[in-house]
């Protein structure tokens, strides 16, 4: 028995070890394309004129194709696409294994953002990084201090108001793509809007684009399962008058 519980002993504190490892991979790789991007701390600084360096960041990883940031979170990543879904949930953005994966686009999307919805995926660690301050969303006073996502791509920058989140599962008619026409999307606008956690008046027009940013939820306890927390927001480029 004493040589049992030895064991044991031995390989939780291994288990301990590598998820000690492999968090501190991802902190100090995060951080190193934060070295790049170089945001300002104030998000609402960001106007057209900022320019994130992407080639610099596409010699990191040719799969990065944007970067999203949201105030009051600490979500500020490189969004990358890859050939599927399932590489990027235990790939980082340098390639390497890791349980907390990336933040990465479907691999449908186009890397452009003119889809009439984008989608953009990302794990909810338990220890608090990636889309796991999603969440927060959840309380109608924070979100009244943080109604943005600010997106930079080598195109341009897009301050992006939020028009929905709420609680779902997977498969659900939230994830259904290929929208191409208003009559249809604009369908699909009015049931994000009516399952929203509380109301929102951001009105959207025929032409607009919307990102939806999908995570897991634990809301019903620790174990995996089909339980999601999902965001949209509103597509919409930072003007001129924006600056300050």
């Amino acid at each position: 028995m004493l040589v049992a519980a030895l064991g044991v002993f031995v390989f939780s504190g291994y288990q301990l070890y590598r998820i000690y490892v492999a968090n501190h991979e991802e902190k100090q790789e995060v951080k190193s394309l934060d070295d790049i991007a170089k945001l300002p701390k104030d998000l609402e600084k960001i106007d057209e004129n900022f320019k994130i360096d992407f080639k610099k960041l596409q010699k990191v990883n040719p799969d990065i194709k944007a970067w999203i940031a949201i105030p009051g979170t600490n979500i500020s990543y490189a969004v990358v696409q890859g050939k599927d879904n399932e590489y990027y949930l235990n790939h980082t953005y340098k390639k390497a294994e890791n349980y907390a994966g990336a933040i990465f686009l479907d691999y449908r999307a186009n890397p452009d953002f003119q889809d009439l919805n984008t989608f953009i995926y990302g794990h909810n660690v338990k220890h608090g990084t990636m889309f796991a301050e999603l969440e927060k969303f959840k309380k109608e006073d924070f979100y009244k201090k943080h109604r943005y996502v600010y997106l930079m791509t080598s195109e341009g920058n897009y301050k992006c108001p939020i028009i929905s989140m709420y609680s779902t599962v997977d498969g659900s008619d939230t994830y259904i793509m290929g929208y191409t026409s208003w009559t249809s999307f604009s369908s699909y606008i009015d049931m994000i809007k009516q399952n929203a956690d509380f109301k929102i008046d951001v009105p959207v027009q025929e032409g607009d684009k919307i990102i939806t940013l999908s995570t897991c939820s634990y809301e019903d306890g620790p174990d995996i399962s089909d339980k999601r927390y999902v965001l949209h927001a509103l597509i919409q480029k930072v003007e001129a008058k924006e600056q300050s």
